[in-house]
């Protein structure tokens, strides 16, 4: 009988076929169940259930063979065996929501969103942090300045109490305050509330000193400002062991706030107490990174000088005493506290803020006007000695550094503007370009804007040169008086130079040198025209035979200079070819431009005559010089 026809073994066969069959289906739910893991998607797992009672082991049954061999000759089939075949079948794994094979990324299941909390609980979570302390304390040391202002002025003004005992009571206030607040500070725990303590006490005694001097006068003006800056010196001094800068601005808001209130106006005694007070407070802040007190401090300083300034009978000289003292400071402050800041340029802004009532003084009918041109070069000169002394150090910034520097030129202009008439401020602009184009050379990291700031200087002083008159000159005969002309004649030798010198500087590194040389070599022409044409008027005393000359005079410059830059060309190679020979053509356009579109109208006579045939014969010898060069040049290229 066949095996292969018996019914056991069609039955055993069946049997294996339906087990492969349920172990793939389970090797395939356990893939799903591990991409459902990598992709996100939660996976419910079950727990364990206990382990059943061991039943007694069946005894194993024969296991049926088949031929060893096929007729085909391949190898016999063995029979199916799930633990061989699907290993993970036998012990399927429990995912639970990451995947389980080495090298997959970890799932991390997503978290539900925290509750929201109410504003209460918001509310006593600040609470825990102190930040509602710190609320509470800051407005309590405003509310109660408040009271001690209205103690010591208000209450004068109603006539409330004795002045000794407005003002006896205002000192011992302030001096009860800060020693709870120095005894409550011993703890660190509670720091916070004695800082509040120790603010409100500095501010209050330093009003008090105020006051007993402006409105009731018992102090001498000299003993007052000693004496605030000496209480502000103390009071900061705890804020300096505590490393509290809370402390200070608590102190000097305030004080910038109410001192004009406390002293009844702003007068020479405020300004000089303010200063006073950023003075003494300045030797705690070295070394710590107190960059919102040094600026606190140092508007509570100009603030008052502006309105002292805008006063109606200001002190010339102490307005200009106090507004250098205030620069000075502001500045040597920066240095010093630079080291130890990480925002430099901040203290640089504030040190530049800090010189703007130098600014005003130029303008006050009490100072003459040379006088504060004098100041304002002053601070100009400050300006830019600190942004070239301060260039060894790394922690004044480069851009502070700049800004500084353009302070000083600001400064500078402002300075020439004060102290020069309106005919006389393009000279003084053009020779200070000079100045400072020279100089750039020696600036190191400075020369970028050092040659900036020159090259302003030449443009602003080009244009007040046309405003002068440098139009009107070169249009309209006897348009000028000789101090104008004058004035022309040296604003275009000068701005000649400036000019030629601010091309040069800018050609060595610009990358379009041929287009700077023209434009520089434009303006040279137009410099060269109002020279030529006030030499004729100021020799001809204004004539109309001094004004044709000039312009002859000029056109045969242009046509010369055109002439040189050509012939010189012939000699170059290269790109210094190029841009003598561009240069050349650009003023050869030009002049015959001024010949038919100008001189033609403007000339008459044997100017005319002269124009015009020296300017064929340049025209012909340039044509000759180069057709002799093209033609020398053509048996080479054969």
């Amino acid at each position: 009988m066949n095996n292969n026809s018996d019914p056991a073994v069609a039955a055993a066969r069946l049997g294996d076929e339906l087990s492969s069959i349920a172990g793939r289906m389970s090797a395939l739910s356990s893939d799903f169940a591990e991409l459902s893991a990598s992709l996100g998607k939660p996976v419910t797992v079950t727990a364990p259930t206990p382990e059943p009672a061991p039943q007694p082991q069946p005894q194993p049954q024969p296991q049926l063979q088949y031929a060893t061999a096929t007729p085909f000759g391949r190898p016999p089939v063995q029979p199916y065996n799930p633990q061989t075949v699907y290993p993970q079948t036998a012990a399927p794994q429990q995912h639970v929501g990451y995947p389980q094979h080495p090298g997959a990324r970890q799932f991390v299941p997503p978290q539900p969103p925290a509750p929201k909390r109410s504003f209460s609980e918001r509310i006593s979570d600040a609470a825990e942090r102190g930040l509602v302390g710190r609320i509470l304390a800051a407005v309590g040391v405003g509310i109660t300045l408040i009271g001690v202002i209205l103690l010591l002025v208000l209450a004068a003004q109603a006539g409330l109490l004795r002045p000794e005992v407005r003002v006896a009571g205002g000192a011992l206030f302030a001096a009860a305050l800060v020693g709870i607040g120095v005894r409550i500070g011993r703890r660190e725990e509670k720091r916070s509330g004695a800082v509040a303590l120790v603010a409100t006490g500095v501010a209050a005694a330093l009003f008090d000193v105020l006051a007993a001097t402006t409105i009731y006068h018992w102090l001498p003006e000299i003993a007052a400002i000693v004496l605030g800056a000496a209480i502000g010196a103390a009071g900061l001094a705890v804020a300096h062991r505590w490393n509290s800068q809370t402390l200070g601005l608590m102190v000097s808001i305030p004080l910038l706030t109410f001192a004009p209130v406390a002293a009844g106006g702003v007068d020479e005694v405020l300004v000089s107490f303010m200063l006073a007070y950023a003075a003494s407070t300045l030797w705690l802040q070295m070394g710590r990174e107190w960059t919102a007190l040094f600026v606190v401090n140092t508007v509570a300083a100009t603030l008052p000088l502006f309105a002292y300034l805008n006063s109606s009978e200001p002190l010339a000289w102490f307005a200009a005493v106090a507004a250098l003292i205030n620069l000075a400071m502001a500045l040597g402050s920066t240095m010093l506290l630079a080291p130890s800041s990480s925002r430099s340029t901040l203290l640089g802004v504030t040190a530049v803020f800090a010189g703007l009532p130098v600014a005003m003084l130029g303008s006050l009918d009490s100072i003459s006007r040379h006088t504060g041109a004098a100041i304002v070069a002053i601070a100009a000169v400050a300006f830019i000695a600190a942004a070239l002394i301060s260039r060894g150090q790394t922690k004044i910034s480069y851009g502070c550094r700049v800004l500084w520097l353009s302070a000083g030129a600001l400064f500078l202009a402002l300075a020439m503007g004060a102290a020069l008439d309106a005919s006389m401020m393009p000279l003084g602009l053009l020779v200070a370009a000079m100045v400072v184009l020279i100089a750039a050379r020696w600036s190191d990291d400075l020369e970028l804007p050092v040659r900036i700031i020159g090259t302003v200087f030449v443009s602003i002083g080009l244009l007040a040169l046309l405003a002068v008159g440098g139009v009107n000159q070169l249009l309209i005969l006897g348009s000028l008086n000789t101090s104008q002309q004058a004035t022309l004649l040296i604003g275009a030798l000068v701005g000649l130079a400036t000019v030629t010198l601010a091309t040069r500087d800018w050609g060595e590194t610009a990358s379009s040198k041929q287009q700077l040389w023209l434009v520089g070599g434009l303006i040279d022409l137009w410099l060269i025209t109002e020279l030529c044409v006030s030499v004729g008027n100021l020799v001809t005393g204004g004539s109309d035979g001094g004004f044709r000359g000039g312009h002859l005079a000029a056109t045969l410059v242009w046509f010369g200079s055109a002439a040189a830059a050509l012939l010189w060309a012939r000699t170059l190679a290269g790109s210094a070819r190029s841009l003598t020979l561009a240069t050349g053509l650009a003023i050869i356009t030009a002049a015959v431009a001024k010949l038919f579109l100008f001189d033609l109208a403007a000339l008459s006579g044997i100017y005319r005559v002269i124009a015009f045939i020296v300017a064929g014969l340049v025209l012909l010898s340039l044509g000759v010089a180069y057709a002799q060069r093209l033609t020398s040049d053509e048996p080479a290229a054969q």
